[in-house]
């Protein structure tokens, strides 16, 4: 199985959605698909060995006017072919209407006895024994051009839409205007079959609604922009050139010429091209752009830096390690894309209400005609007019009203301007349902090591029995730890290290890393072992009285014990220590404030990772917890009836982030591909944590908002279009009026939804 994003160029409306997703959702080798309408993108699962692109492309194109693209440039060039094609039909259509805009003036100004228009302004003449109205026929040349031309997208929209028998926004258009314009027309070249009531033309509706909705549909365009900014604003982070080492001489090449070993300068000022490793110099990076991280990074040799961050000082040089789609922003990118892409539980209601929306809708206009008709006057209701245009005139405002667009938009804008907002702080929402239900958060879980600590633990004592033996056993030790990648075991070798100890010469024999516990191994045939009380115990080690209260006190005091034997004899210790990041502290006090638990998790023992939790002011400790243990623990948090979320470096902690309701992942720079979870902390500080929750909280609160006004605004506007006030209060809706507020209910949403940017 396959899963791509591609682009689709044409959707206007939400019902477009369900009719794409129809179509593809029927083939066998479509596993699953999702097309966002605020995106205009498709997130498809399928058998690539079944199915193509261009067969894909087919699909969608034959169930209405949608093209679909791979890759940003096609798409910008498509939008903007179409914009281009929009604007020019809205500038014929808004030309086309000058004079039915004079026509309104003159009925404003007629209402108040200010002018006198007359039935007939232009006069009259005569067909064949026919009295026509000449100006109902300028009205019915004027409203010809506006509803073929420019509403000629409706009628496209519309066959397509039925072909696949469905329904979309389209129908409800083309049927109200066109019903407008024939009724219209009926009135104007054959009167006589009206000739027993008051003859009148609505071509004013139908010229006035093509063009409110051609308007909604740009300035919606616009402002769906806007809400995509984040994803252009990652892109035009990106470096365009470099300075690159070749024969011993600087060159100015273009980024994408940039292959994986090559040596690039760096100066004071200068955007950093990619990803790679600094070999010369040091410097002062500004990552904020990328992590979220305001304070610049004092970076070195041997430090990794990220492509489109900015040396703000210094010079260097780096190796480029990665390119492409390899690097952390086309992944953040990528990220973010597939996020947008992917549909909130919240949608799903309002899916299932636009999938049914339009086939009701008509439904509701027939029983508005059917009703005023025949029904109304025999009740005894005044009309405003005859009983036939006043029956289409109701009919024509529903169909208008009616929008689906608003509810189809409620959610996935907010959710696109919420996921680019974290983005830029430096917080990589992977999907939809994470964003939505952070808010649930009841515990925060952390794993200790790394996450609320700076994981870079220091060797702060070495106790033995002797101190003239402590560099024997440290050497003895690093000899061993320096064939493991944990955090204690690097703490270890970098004393060593630092002490100029000569260890990567001494052999060892029969290796063994245990899990969670330490390693062992022989060197000149004596087996040693390393690690917690757990593993001495698993070796049976001898106890040893004074070095076992010593280990007891360094524990109370907050570090970490290492202890070390020999020939089955406990004989050295190593006290390390691990200091709490800055910015924890401050991070639980803010998370208790919303009322959530915060528990650390982790291998230490009890004593030290409870007084590492007394500082930080953490509520429950569950400590000496192995690595395959933790996902257990979860389990254990969430039988309790809590809905938690795990907090974790995303590699060694994945099970355990996999079965959390919410696995938020400490990123760490350019291994960010590597990191498990529904949300990925870019620059792995724990405040952030805290910021993810406010966003979900903001970007939940909206989608709300947006879906009460979408609701409450068809539930309120439909009834009143069906003439429901009329009888009591005298309130009939135009259909003109309904076309501007059909078209402000759309945009009104993406709007609420960029209030998200702020703050």
């Amino acid at each position: 199985m396959k899963k791509e994003t591609f682009a689709i160029v044409g959707m206007h409306c939400a019902s477009c959605k369900k009719v794409i997703e129809m179509a593809l959702g029927e083939k066998k080798a479509v596993k699953s698909v999702n097309v966002n309408f605020s995106t205009e993108t498709l997130l498809i699962e399928y058998d690539d060995s079944a199915l193509n692109f261009n067969e894909i492309a087919k699909i969608v194109g034959s169930v209405g006017n949608y093209k679909l693209v791979k890759d940003d440039s096609e798409k910008t060039t498509a939008n903007q072919k179409a914009h281009k094609k929009l604007s020019r039909k809205l500038l014929v259509v808004g030309i086309a209407l000058i004079p039915f805009a004079l026509m309104m003036v003159g009925m404003i100004l007629q209402a108040f006895g200010l002018f006198e228009m007359g039935h007939a302004p232009l006069g009259m003449f005569a067909v064949g024994g026919v009295e026509i109205n000449l100006f109902f026929v300028v009205q019915f040349v004027l409203a010809s051009v506006i509803l073929f031309y420019g509403g000629s997208g409706f009628y496209t929209g519309t066959f397509n839409a039925l072909k696949s028998g469905n329904f979309n926004m389209d129908t409800l258009v083309a049927l109200g205007t066109t019903t407008a314009w024939l009724f219209s027309s009926v009135v104007t070249f054959l009167p006589w079959v009206f000739a027993d009531i008051q003859q009148d033309v609505f071509f004013e509706a139908a010229a006035f609604i093509v063009f409110f909705i051609l308007l909604g549909r740009f300035f919606e365009s616009k402002a769906k922009s806007k809400a995509n900014d984040a994803i252009k604003k990652l892109f035009q982070l990106q470096a365009k050139e470099a300075t690159v080492l070749k024969d011993g001489k600087e060159v100015k090449v273009s980024v994408d010429k940039l292959a994986v070993g090559d040596i690039v300068v760096v100066r004071s000022g200068e955007k950093i091209a990619l990803d790679g490793e600094i070999i010369e110099g040091n410097a002062s990076i500004d990552e904020a752009a990328v992590t979220g991280e305001s304070i610049p990074i004092e970076k070195s040799v041997g430090d990794k830096v990220i492509g489109a961050t900015v040396n703000k000082s210094g010079a260097i040089k780096f190796k480029v390690e990665k390119i492409g789609k390899d690097t952390l922003l086309s992944q953040i990118i990528k990220m973010v894309e597939e996020a947008q892409g992917t549909r909130a539980p919240i949608q799903k209601l309002a899916d299932q209400i636009s999938g049914i929306f339009v086939p009701i809708v008509i439904i509701i206009a027939v029983s508005g005609f059917v009703f005023w008709q025949f029904f109304a006057t025999g009740l005894g209701i005044s009309l405003p007019g005859n009983v036939i245009s006043t029956s289409i005139y109701i009919a024509t405002a529903v169909l208008i009203i009616a929008c689906p667009c608003a509810l189809g938009l409620a959610t996935p804008t907010a959710v696109m301007v919420g996921t680019g907002k974290a983005a830029r702080h430096g917080i990589l929402i992977k999907n939809a349902e994470s964003l939505e239900h952070a808010h649930q958060i009841d515990a925060i879980v952390f794993d200790k090591t790394g996450t609320l600590t700076e994981g870079k633990p220091v060797v702060d004592e070495i106790i033995c029995e002797s101190s003239a033996d402590a560099k024997k056993w440290l050497t003895a030790a690093a000899a061993l730890e320096h064939l493991s990648e944990h955090p204690l075991s690097e703490a270890i070798t970098r004393k060593a290290d630092e002490d100029s100890l000569d260890y990567l010469d001494i052999k060892t024999e029969d290796f063994k890393m245990h899990e969670g516990m330490g390693v062992s191994g022989k060197i000149d045939g004596q087996p040693l072992v390393i690690g917690n009380d757990k593993l001495m115990s698993k070796f049976k080690i001898e106890a040893n009285k004074g070095l076992n209260e010593r280990a007891a006190a360094l524990n109370g005091e907050g570090k970490t014990v290492v202890s070390m034997a020999a020939g089955g004899k406990l004989i050295a210790l190593f006290a390390l220590f691990d200091k709490p990041k800055k910015e924890a502290k401050e991070a639980v006090r803010a998370l208790h404030k919303k009322g959530i638990e915060v528990v650390m998790l982790t291998g230490d023992h009890k004593d030290t990772a409870s007084f590492i939790a007394d500082k930080l002011g953490i509520d429950r400790v569950i400590a000496e917890v192995l690595p395959t243990e933790k996902t257990e623990q979860i389990k254990k948090l969430k039988a309790e009836g809590l809905f938690v979320a795990m907090v974790g470096d995303g590699i060694n902690d994945a099970p355990a982030l996999a079965e959390a309701n919410i696995g938020i992942a400490m990123g760490t720079g350019t291994d960010i591909a590597k990191e498990a979870g529904d949300m990925v902390l870019v620059h792995g500080t724990v405040d952030k944590v805290v910021e993810a929750i406010e966003i979900s909280n903001r970007t939940l609160r909206v989608i709300k908002q947006n879906l009460v006004w979408a609701f409450g605004y068809n539930v309120i506007a439909i009834p009143v279009a069906a003439g429901v006030l009329y009888p009591f209060f005298g309130i009939l809706l135009s259909p003109i009026i309904a076309s501007a507020a059909m078209a402000f209910s759309s945009v009104s949403v993406v709007l609420n939804s960029l209030r998200l940017k702020r703050g």
